[in-house]
């Protein structure tokens, strides 16, 4: 209770700091009267530069690394308990490549916000499927079927999304794209991810209240039948409340790596194996990730640098002491 506390404090702490750093520096002083401004107990900076810098640019960035970091590091954690598999993603199952190829097609058409988003919805969506479609029937090897529909699926919409890119036109769009496929935190208003966090929070909310019965998700299938369990049932919430985080993520963020791989075991060292203990803390972890990961990459240089590269640079040579300390993976 204490540990959860206090990372939830540091985030806090975190997220206000990150509100004064950048390009354009901002005082604390200037920060605290926002804030107090926010809870309608000042009416300083009003209309200021430093406010439209705040809340037009760093605030919306920052909820929004707070809420995909917190999904993702519970997707992450749900499914490597659902398939028993410590490397298991939230891409396992090709809803990433589905969801990106709905995005894409989204902004080669020009269809705007709403329109990306309801693209990598339904292509998210169908992806899972189509892994679900090819699992179908498989007694026994459900989980392995599905992961294995998974690889197919994701190849399948990783070449269509080649195809795009061969197709679009380089000197515009192809750019967009690939910019876009690199993953940014980049909005411009809080009105652009209100959307985009109501089914974050679906998903993640559906993980936490549910997290107990991974428990028994982890355990062999006949050990949990032998407690009265639905493994069906609980395996098509997980996965469902967990696409739902990855297409929205997707739609709005791009393609983010390591953070559904690397928290939930971060959250495993502080706390063992309880994933009613881990759920908790890879949603807090994983917001924490974020939220840092966000402020490299619009400080370290002048220009912004993509999220996906810095969240690999620092996930995987902590991921490397993390297999070196625990001489291995585990559950």
């Amino acid at each position: 209770m204490i540990k959860m506390l206090f990372l939830w404090l540091f985030l806090i702490g975190l997220c206000v700091f990150s509100l004064g750093v950048g390009r354009y520096a901002i005082s604390w002083e200037q920060i605290a009267c926002f804030v107090m401004q926010w809870f309608g107990a000042n009416q300083c900076m009003q209309g200021g530069l430093e406010n439209q810098i705040i809340l037009n640019l760093r605030l919306p960035r920052i909820v929004l690394g707070v809420f995909v970091g917190l999904g993702l590091g519970a997707s992450g954690a749900s499914f490597q308990s659902v398939f028993k598999n410590p490397l298991a993603t939230p891409d396992i199952l090709g809803v990433t490549s589905g969801a990106s190829f709905g995005a894409v097609l989204g902004l080669l058409l020009g269809l705007g916000k709403l329109g990306m988003i309801a693209t990598s919805l339904g292509f998210g969506f169908l992806a899972l499927g189509l892994a679900v479609l090819i699992a179908r029937g498989s007694e026994g090897y459900g989980t392995i079927m599905l992961v294995l529909g998974g690889i197919v699926v994701s190849a399948l919409f990783q070449s269509f999304l080649s195809l795009i890119k061969y197709v679009a036109d380089p000197q515009d769009v192809l750019p967009a794209i690939t910019y876009w496929l690199l993953g940014s935190l980049q909005v411009s208003g809080l009105s652009e991810i209100y959307l985009g966090i109501i089914g974050i929070c679906a998903g993640s909310v559906l993980i936490y209240l549910f997290s107990w019965r991974l428990n028994i998700l982890a355990l062999d299938d006949d050990e949990a039948r032998s407690l009265g369990i639905c493994l069906s049932g609980y395996r098509a919430l997980f996965i469902g409340a967990s696409t739902l985080i990855v297409v929205f993520v997707v739609s709005m963020c791009g393609l983010i790596g390591w953070v559904g791989l690397l928290i939930p075991h971060i959250a495993r060292l502080l706390c063992g194996s309880n994933n009613a203990k881990v759920i908790p803390l890879s949603l807090v972890l994983g917001a924490i990730f974020m939220v840092l990961i966000d402020l490299l990459a619009r400080t370290l240089s002048a220009e912004e640098i993509p999220v996906s590269i810095l969240s690999a640079l620092v996930g995987a040579p902590f991921f490397i002491y993390i297999l070196k300390i625990n001489k291995g993976m585990r559950l």
